[in-house]
């Protein structure tokens, strides 16, 4: 839809828009500044509130970050504290006494923005002389990510702060720290697949923006097969919940949620403004830009009690980059047969990354209504649109170096729409939530034609790919408090979607496939419906001992029409003893498949957790188990999966299995404040999983049609491995912040390895000769024109129950074939001038799948070559005053030739080198 743009010139009407617009609000700013209230009356700021009941020290740090205060306490002795529910617009005072209600807990503003709380004896009614903890609303000390060291599984966050700290050029770049999460990267495809501890594709992840499912999928060469489209600028954070859920989004997930918040109009109408928002424009520097052009975009939210509404706008200009070239030894001699054409290779490393240029434009609109008793809609919509490439590396004729060659120009964008309401009285059984939405997905392709052997040409055309998706959810938390004994959570709901696939092709089909199957392209015409009940408890006491159970009920109908072209034989003839043909040609026959099927699974989830006799450690299990029933594309895709002469056919499988899962993991967080200075924290997290799935679905090759003789390599299906396919691992997360100086470290290890099995005859029909049932001489031709007499006999023609028994195993494709490499971060950061400057360094390590990197031939193209790296990357944020900021970055400072990849060899491509830019930011 949008034409590329290459250079300086690539910045569009928009970002010159933003540049002008930054320039004047800056000109503006400036000259108001002195005019600008030195203090504020923070007593009498009216802020959306929405904190309920909780143990009285969790409800300060939402507190804190609502009211954007800085809140001194001592944690220790809140504890066994209850908060009052606060719901509504309150001046920060009210809000305050709201929170703590009767609690025998003083507080009094201590500075403009600082508010010191103490708790009082009940019998002297005098303030306790306590040492205090620092609670600060998102002021660059990290706190809005520690509940995830005080939350008994697995889970992640990444901060608004991480984001904007090293502004991301792909998606998936903000997910770089996270443990167990990895992503399939293909530089040049702005969208995003997730995979959360070796599990991805068809739904096994829940990749949402907002609790909307993007549930797109178009077959990926087996890399990916499922992608989101989502621009980081219209990101507030990312939570990443990790194995099966019995909450709102579990319904079918195997790995996990992964859910995407969009900018709120609160986050910008703080300290009691009614307008607000914040522009910001970054592009590469000189000539280290390696293909950056422009990265920006612009929010304006403005409100009051009665309601708020949120625009934003945002563009990315990306080109051609060059790649790093040290330690490019870490590629192995496979990659691009670099053992065979040395020179070929080298030119390929030294040249420029062709066909990488992308522009993605997104537009956001919210508008929100506070109705009364505590009542809230929220109308919202969410457009990306992006354009791009699809490029495979050939060798020149004289294996002098690599050409990139353009198979498809892309167009890929979606659109989302939602309706929330909320319901939050001062009653502790109702916090309702519901949401009704919208997702439609669709990529238009334009492909380049295919001359190479007359019987395998083809003209150019285009297709097109479309999934559309109807969701429903709501759900309730109960809070029952029980005093000493405890309190309660109860949260019952229900979650409906629907998911619709609709491709289209103009492409006609070469000779060769005039006899073969061939449909609408890979991605299928079809329907899946889900729909969920769950209901899950969760019971604390004392904030040391925490039990919680869950249990959901998921229930699927597929329906859809398949099919696939066979040559069938009613006997077999024999000619003197050899057998023929049969009674002349075999007969063509059209498989036709009309599925509508339906079923039901419970699934059920348990969890402990206990802080043994120390109030910074706390030890946890959980247990549960997950249903996957089979998407649309791997039950009905046929046909064939790209262009070209290869020989690949994809054939429909209506008998695919749903995939089963169990799931465990035991681990511990540790969370301290105060450890070695005051105020200091330190929040560590260790855990253990393993994931055992029955029946999981592959992309098998090498399978046999009914009554073919034999297997061939090029067809292809989806088929349920007959053993257990195991992932688990070890994820390791810590963060220390002292304030002027920080430090974050993840790392995923990856423990094993699995072996993939299915009947070559997937789906039977292997057929064998019986008793004969005529014998005759009869009278031929030869072909030199003399005559003979020759016996003939014909042999009925009968299932063979040995060779439908078959099975074989290996011959697997995708990104599942191997575990995931093991994959690290370290980052160490300093703060200096009043924490307005904070700098640091990152550590991106990966040791790599080297047992496998020169092993690489068509037979295990499968492979997810992974070679080893260690990027190190370095950063800069300044702000010049409260409102103007100033990043810098230089990623691959060391220029490592590497790449991330989880997929086949053919979709390879190198990360950018050395690459050097800027971001400038003002809030208002």
């Amino acid at each position: 839809m949008g034409s590329q743009r290459k250079g300086a010139g690539a910045a569009s009407r928009l970002a010159f828009a933003v540049h002008v617009a930054m320039v004047a609000m800056l000109a503006a700013h400036a000259s108001v500044q002195a005019a600008e209230k030195a203090s504020s009356a923070v007593q009498q700021e009216f802020i959306a509130f929405h904190i309920p009941a909780q143990p009285l020290d969790k409800a300060m740090l939402v507190f804190a970050e609502q009211a954007g205060l800085q809140v001194l306490f001592d944690s220790p002795m809140l504890r066994g504290l209850q908060s009052q529910a606060v719901q509504g617009d309150f001046g920060v005072q009210e809000g305050l006494a709201r929170l703590l209600g009767n609690n025998p807990v003083e507080y009094r503003f201590t500075g403009e923005r600082q508010v010191t709380l103490s708790r009082v004896s009940g019998e002297h009614k005098s303030a306790l002389a306590l040492g205090t903890t620092s609670v600060t609303a998102s002021e660059g000390n990290g706190n809005s990510a520690d509940w995830v060291y005080q939350t008994p599984k697995a889970v992640s966050v990444i901060t608004q702060e991480q984001i904007a700290r090293r502004a991301p050029r792909h998606a998936a770049d903000m997910l770089e720290e996270t443990p167990g999460v990895y992503t399939a990267v293909d530089q040049r495809d702005p969208g995003l697949s997730v995979n959360i501890r070796g599990l991805q594709d068809y739904g096994r992840v829940n990749m949402n923006v907002d609790g909307m499912r993007q549930n797109f999928n178009v077959n990926g060469h087996q890399h990916r097969n499922g992608v989101m489209l989502i621009d980081p600028e219209m990101i507030s954070s990312v939570e990443i919940d990790k194995g099966s859920q019995s909450v709102m989004g579990g319904a079918g997930v195997l790995g996990g949620i992964a859910t995407f918040n969009t900018l709120q109009a609160s986050d910008f109408l703080k300290d009691g403004k009614e307008f607000g928002g914040r522009i910001r424009a970054g592009s590469g520097l000189g000539e280290m830009g390696n293909g950056t052009y422009f990265n920006g975009g612009a929010v304006f939210a403005f409100g009051n009690e009665i309601g708020d509404a949120l625009f934003a706008v945002s563009e990315r200009h990306f080109g051609n980059y060059r790649s790093g070239r040290q330690n490019a030894d870490n590629l192995g001699d496979e990659i691009r047969v670099k053992k065979y054409q040395r020179e070929a290779w080298k030119d390929w490393l030294k040249s420029e990354v062709g066909d990488a240029g992308s522009v993605t434009r997104s537009q956001m609109a919210k508008v929100g209504l506070n109705l009364p008793n505590d009542q809230r809609v929220e109308l919202s919509y969410l457009n990306t649109d992006s354009d791009s490439n699809d490029s495979w590396t050939y060798s020149r004729a004289d294996l002098s170096g690599y050409d990139y060659v353009r198979h498809s120009k892309n167009n890929l964008g979606t659109a989302n729409y939602a309706l929330d309401y909320s319901y939050n009285p001062d009653n502790p059984l109702i916090d309702l939530k519901a949401k009704a939405y919208y997702v439609t997905t669709e990529l238009e392709r334009a492909n380049a034609g295919h001359k190479a052997t007359p019987e395998n040409a083809f003209d150019a055309y285009k297709d097109r790919f479309r999934t559309d998706t109807w969701g429903l959810q709501a759900q309730n938390t109960a809070l029952f408090n029980f005093d000493t004994w405890g309190q309660l959570n109860w949260t019952l709901g229900l979650e409906m979607y629907q998911d619709k696939f609709k491709p289209k092709t103009a492409k006609l089909g070469a000779s060769s496939e005039q006899t073969k199957p061939y449909v609408e392209g890979a991605n299928p015409t079809g329907t899946r419906t889900m729909a969920s009940l769950f209901s899950n408890l969760e019971y604390d006491y004392n904030d040391w001992f925490n039990l919680s159970g869950g249990l959901r009920y998921d229930r699927y109908r597929l329906e859809g029409k398949t099919g696939l072209t066979l040559f069938r034989k009613d006997v077999l003839r024999y000619e003197n003893g050899v057998a023929v043909i049969g009674l002349g040609p075999s007969i063509r026959s059209e498989e036709l498949y009309d599925v509508d099927r339906q079923s039901g699974q419970f699934s059920p989830t348990f969890g402990i957790a206990i802080k043994p006799g120390v109030d910074w450690l706390q030890l946890y299990s959980r247990v549960g188990k997950g249903w996957r029933p089979p998407a649309v594309t791997e039950v009905f895709m046929t046909g064939r999966p790209h262009g070209g002469n290869a020989p690949e056919r994809v054939f429909p499988n209506p008998f695919l299995k749903p995939e089963e899962s169990k799931d465990w993991e035991v681990g511990f967080n540790i969370f301290k404040e105060s450890l070695f200075f005051d105020n200091d924290r330190l929040g560590m997290k260790v855990s253990y999983f393993d994931n055992r799935i029955k029946n999981f679905s592959f992309m098998r090759y090498g399978i046999a049609l009914p009554e073919t003789p034999q297997t061939s390599f090029g067809d292809l299906v989806y088929a349920n491995n007959m053993n257990d396919t195991r992932f688990r691992g070890v994820e390791y997360q810590l963060s220390y912040d002292m304030g002027r100086a920080y430090t974050n470290v993840s790392y995923t290890h990856m423990i094993g390895s699995n072996e993939f099995c299915s009947k070559d005859y997937f789906m039977g029909g292997a057929m064998k000769s019986g008793k004969t049932l005529k014998s005759t001489i009869e009278r031929y031709t030869r072909p030199d024109g003399t005559t003979g007499i020759r016996m003939v006999s014909e042999k009925e023609w009968l299932e063979d129950a040995k060779r439908n028994a078959d099975v074989s195993c290996g011959e697997v494709m995708g990104n599942a074939a191997y575990i995931p490499a093991d994959r690290g971060s370290l980052t160490v950061g300093a703060r200096f001038l009043e924490r307005r400057l904070d700098t640091g360094i990152r550590m991106r390590y990966s040791p790599g799948n080297n047992s496998d990197i020169n092993t690489h031939n068509y037979q295990s193209i499968e492979q997810a070559t992974w070679p080893k790296y260690s990027v190190y990357d370095l950063y800069a944020s300044y702000w010049a005053t409260d409102d103007l900021n100033i990043t810098l970055v230089m990623e691959n400072a060391t220029d490592e030739a590497y790449f991330v990849a989880m997929g086949d060899a053919n979709n390879l491509s190198l990360a950018r080198g050395r690459t050097l830019s800027g971001m400038l930011e003002y809030k208002f």
